[in-house]
């Protein structure tokens, strides 16, 4: 068959219904648009900071945004993270979902304890000797200093800040300000 016959045996059956031209519509091919997740959820952290976990943006593609403030709403704490670099945000594809998310980062994974609780630094080590779950303290906190906030038995809340660990912030004795200390590993 020569190139003008398949032509005309094209046309042809398309004439007699042998064959459908359609255009594929977009909406099949494509995945169904996320809902949006765009929210704020608000918990009390030690008794007198407001934790303000928000998002923006189809569920499990927008940041997240966790803000820490005193009582006289000055910020005491801000950071981003993305979903995915977050432990619990992973596959978040509806509006309920990301609110149970926030929730529990917020409220029911949030740990509020006291300095008193992390592992002891002895003299001479490299770090905070916390066993299988290592503890690193921020830049700049030297062991003397460590060992000074374990004694105080500051007010202490440490939250999810990754895909496992947790970022512990301390409240100043005299000042009231919250202050990183460090990070506690958790298995993953």
């Amino acid at each position: 068959m020569n190139f003008k016959k398949s032509i005309a045996f094209v046309l042809a059956c398309a004439f007699f219904g042998g064959i459908q031209f359609t255009s594929p519509t977009p909406v099949q091919a494509q995945k169904a648009m996320a809902e949006d997740c765009t929210q704020v959820v608000e918990a009390t952290w030690l008794g007198s900071y407001t934790a303000e976990a928000t998002t923006q943006g189809e569920c499990g593609l927008g940041e997240l945004v966790l803000t820490v403030r005193n009582q006289n709403g000055d910020i005491e704490f801000s950071d981003t993270f993305g979903p995915s670099d977050l432990f619990g945000f992973y596959d978040i594809f509806t509006f309920q979902d990301m609110n149970l998310a926030l929730t529990d980062w917020v409220s029911n994974y949030a740990d509020e304890s006291s300095t008193a609780k992390l592992p002891p630094w002895p003299v001479g080590a490299g770090g905070p000797e916390a066993g299988e779950f290592p503890f690193y303290v921020e830049e700049g906190v030297s062991q003397a200093l460590y060992e000074e906030i374990r004694a105080q038995d500051r007010p202490m809340v440490c939250f999810i800040q990754g895909g496992e660990s947790l970022l512990c912030l301390v409240q100043h004795p005299e000042t009231g300000d919250l202050e990183a200390l460090g990070v506690q590993t958790f298995p993953g």
